[in-house]
């Protein structure tokens, strides 16, 4: 059942989200009367909420073409939803901003719904435990990826400084087209002028962005499913080796252990499955493989088997018993291609 303010706020979100609404389809989704709807149209009205009425037999209500709404009231849902992302978004971004942005949405709310986002913190404990978080994660930008992201929409060109991996720094002249998130990384997807081709860029290794006032020309995009050209074209740098192994498992087993930018899964018969993976090190594939808990056959190349041979000698090794004495330091592992 609902309660008055509750209700009335509720319809004020279905006509912010919607556009016109008909007063019949308001109250029928409400669960009140068209009189009652009319009342909480008066509410709103007299709380500063600019709604337009359109009269008739299709009658109905939407929130005024233009107009500047009052501060934004969030259900508890609602409220509690942004603050799960804005502390996800920590990882992402500056923490300070994301910090501040969090305490605004809390002061914002009423302490009956406050109290909610206070009880997630308090109960809460962050565990980073993905596998493909990079190990060189740097915050984005926000500034920066709106800037990008404005230039995208407006087709402007832009100049930036790009630094790449190996340190080396180079101004680039863009036509940015797509921002791409993945594996908690930002990057932008724009036609290099310079190079005449397209190319993909992480957005933390851009800076001194200069947004001109030239227009980016029209385009073809270098493949019709941006999306698979862009994972191809990130793991060309994520995927230092590669290999294909037959996993005695079905298809439907191996698959949620693989994820996209790390191989493809193909099902050879009801029981064998071929996964052709990419990492930065045999080592690293043949870790995750053996993750699965099932039978790998290795079809190529003969650095992934002696990887596992490696890999075997260094389990077998956790069998003897303690000698006291420290074991030589083994370097970290990679991230690896679980899902």
């Amino acid at each position: 059942m609902w309660d008055t303010t509750s209700r009335t706020f509720e319809l004020l979100g279905m006509l912010q989200r919607n556009g016109f609404v008909a007063s019949e389809r308001l109250a029928r989704d409400l669960g009140v009367t068209t009189r009652t709807v009319r009342r909480d149209v008066a509410r709103l009205r007299d709380l500063g909420y600019p709604i337009d009425t359109r009269l008739g037999v299709d009658g109905g209500y939407s929130v005024e073409a233009g107009a500047v709404l009052p501060p934004i009231f969030l259900s508890t849902e609602e409220a509690l939803a942004c603050a799960l992302a804005l502390r996800r978004w920590k990882e992402d971004a500056d923490q300070t901003l994301a910090t501040s942005s969090l305490e605004k949405v809390a002061a914002s709310l009423p302490p009956r719904v406050r109290w909610v986002l206070d009880a997630v913190a308090e109960v809460t404990v962050d565990a980073p435990v993905d596998g493909l978080v990079a190990i060189d994660h740097s915050a984005v930008d926000i500034g920066l990826l709106g800037e990008l992201a404005r230039s995208c929409l407006l087709r402007r060109r832009v100049e930036f400084q790009y630094t790449r991996r190996d340190g080396d720094s180079r101004p680039r002249r863009v036509e940015p087209h797509a921002l791409v998130n993945t594996v908690r990384r930002w990057y932008v997807v724009a036609f290099d002028i310079d190079a005449d081709d397209w190319r993909t860029f992480r957005v933390d290794r851009i800076s001194d962005l200069v947004v001109s006032e030239l227009p980016a020309r029209t385009r073809v995009l270098p493949d019709a499913d941006l999306e698979g050209w862009v994972t191809r074209r990130l793991q060309l740098g994520w995927q230092q080796v590669s290999a294909t192994v037959r996993v005695h498992a079905p298809s439907e087993a191996v698959r949620r252990w693989v994820a996209p930018a790390w191989g493809s899964v193909e099902a050879e018969s009801r029981e064998v499955t071929v996964v052709r993976a990419g990492a930065d090190s045999y080592d690293a594939i043949a870790r995750w493989l053996l993750l699965m808990q099932a039978d790998v056959e290795v079809v190529e190349p003969d650095e992934l088997r002696n990887a596992f041979g490696r890999v075997a000698e260094q389990a077998h090794r956790a069998t003897r018993p303690s000698s006291g004495v420290p074991p030589q330091q083994a370097e970290p592992p990679s991230a690896t291609g679980v899902a």
